[in-house]
C-alpha cells in the first residue's frame, strides 16, 4: 500500500468549501468522490492519501482516506482540453475545513522536507515518509 499528500485549494478547485460542507452535514461519518492524481502511474485501489487543504485560510489535513479505485483519464476538471487521471476516493474522518486536524505546521515539524503549502495532488510519498506520517497522527 502507497500513501499519497492530495491537495485542494477551494478557491481554483471545482470542489466548492460550500459543497464540502453540504455534503458533511448529509454525511458526517464520511462519503465518496473522486479526485484528479497528478503521481498517477504507482497508484491502486486501496492506496491511502492525506488530503491537505492549500491556498487562503486554515491549512492542514481536512480529510483522509483510500483510493476506491485504480486510475483512470477523463477530462480535465478545470475545463481544459487536455485530459486528466482521476481516483475514486473514500472520504473518512472530515472535519470542518475551516479547523483542520493536523495543521500545516505540526506536518512540517513531522516532514520538514515536504512543502506543505503547495505542490500537485497525488505527491507520493516514500515508506518511510509514510511511516512517521502516520505515527504522528494516528486516525482510528
Amino acid at each position: 500500500m502507497k500513501t499519497y499528500i492530495m491537495r485542494w485549494n477551494p478557491e481554483i478547485s471545482s470542489s466548492k468549501i460550500e459543497d464540502f460542507r453540504m455534503a458533511l452535514k448529509k454525511w458526517p461519518m464520511g462519503f465518496r468522490g473522486n479526485w484528479s492524481i497528478y503521481e498517477w502511474e504507482h497508484a491502486k485501489s486501496g492506496d491511502e492519501y492525506y488530503m491537505i487543504r492549500v491556498g487562503n485560510g486554515p491549512n492542514g489535513v481536512v480529510f483522509l482516506g483510500h483510493f476506491l479505485s485504480d486510475p483512470y483519464e477523463d477530462d480535465d476538471w478545470a475545463g481544459t482540453d487536455k485530459k486528466r487521471h482521476y481516483v475514486d476516493i473514500s472520504i473518512e474522518h472530515p472535519c470542518d475545513p475551516d479547523y483542520p486536524y493536523i495543521t500545516i505546521e505540526q506536518l512540517s515539524s513531522v516532514l520538514p522536507e515536504i512543502e506543505w503549502g503547495k505542490g500537485h495532488s497525488g505527491q507520493l510519498l516514500t515508506d518511510e515518509q509514510a511511516k512517521k506520517l502516520h505515527e504522528a497522527f494516528m486516525f482510528e
